[in-house]
């Protein structure tokens, strides 16, 4: 009994401790990640700008198999909508703002979660053809758990996004 009643003040002591940690942590997060693709940026930029597109190349699906997404019409450009539902997660993701081979600039937003998600992938033409930067940021919040979830959100959220852009280079780089 004395060992279940240690344990069980160990853990409380520990959750305790996590909840004041994460009071000194921050709230917001940002992950980007840059590449070159060689192909035209207007190829490259179609890629990004279409939804339908998405399902080709995005890896954040190879986490959700059950994966079921409906896409609005048109799927491209400012104001177009895809959502998904999955038995892990749901959610939207709208592209709010379309400048031509510039600039897309996305809102995702997912079930559980206040905050949207703000995306940004950003296209400049170099000599070896196009550079794709790409952010996403958003806020944690001030619930501890998601607080300290934030702190692994640049691995998780930046290892998709380097398969992703790999993905989208196997369709462009052709």
């Amino acid at each position: 009994m004395k060992i279940l009643k240690k344990t069980l003040l160990a853990f409380i002591a520990l959750l305790f401790l996590l909840v004041i940690i994460s009071f000194f942590l921050p709230s917001a997060y940002k992950v980007q990640r840059s590449t070159i693709i060689k192909a035209p940026v207007d190829q490259v930029f179609a890629q990004f700008n279409d939804l339908n597109s998405w399902l080709k190349w995005n890896a954040f699906d190879d986490d959700f198999k059950d994966i079921k997404y409906t896409t609005s019409n048109p799927s491209s450009g400012a104001g177009a909508t895809q959502s998904w539902l999955s038995k892990k997660m749901n959610g939207s993701m709208t592209i709010t703002e379309s400048i031509p081979n510039k600039l897309v600039k996305l809102t995702l937003l997912f079930e559980g979660f206040n905050d949207p998600l703000l995306g940004e992938v950003q296209f400049d033409e170099v000599p070896e053809g196009t550079k794709v930067t790409w952010t996403d940021e958003g806020n944690m919040g001030n619930n501890p758990m998601y607080k300290i979830m934030g702190l692994f959100m640049d691995s998780m959220m930046g290892k998709n996004m380097e398969k992703s852009f790999l993905n989208v280079k196997g369709i462009c780089e052709k």
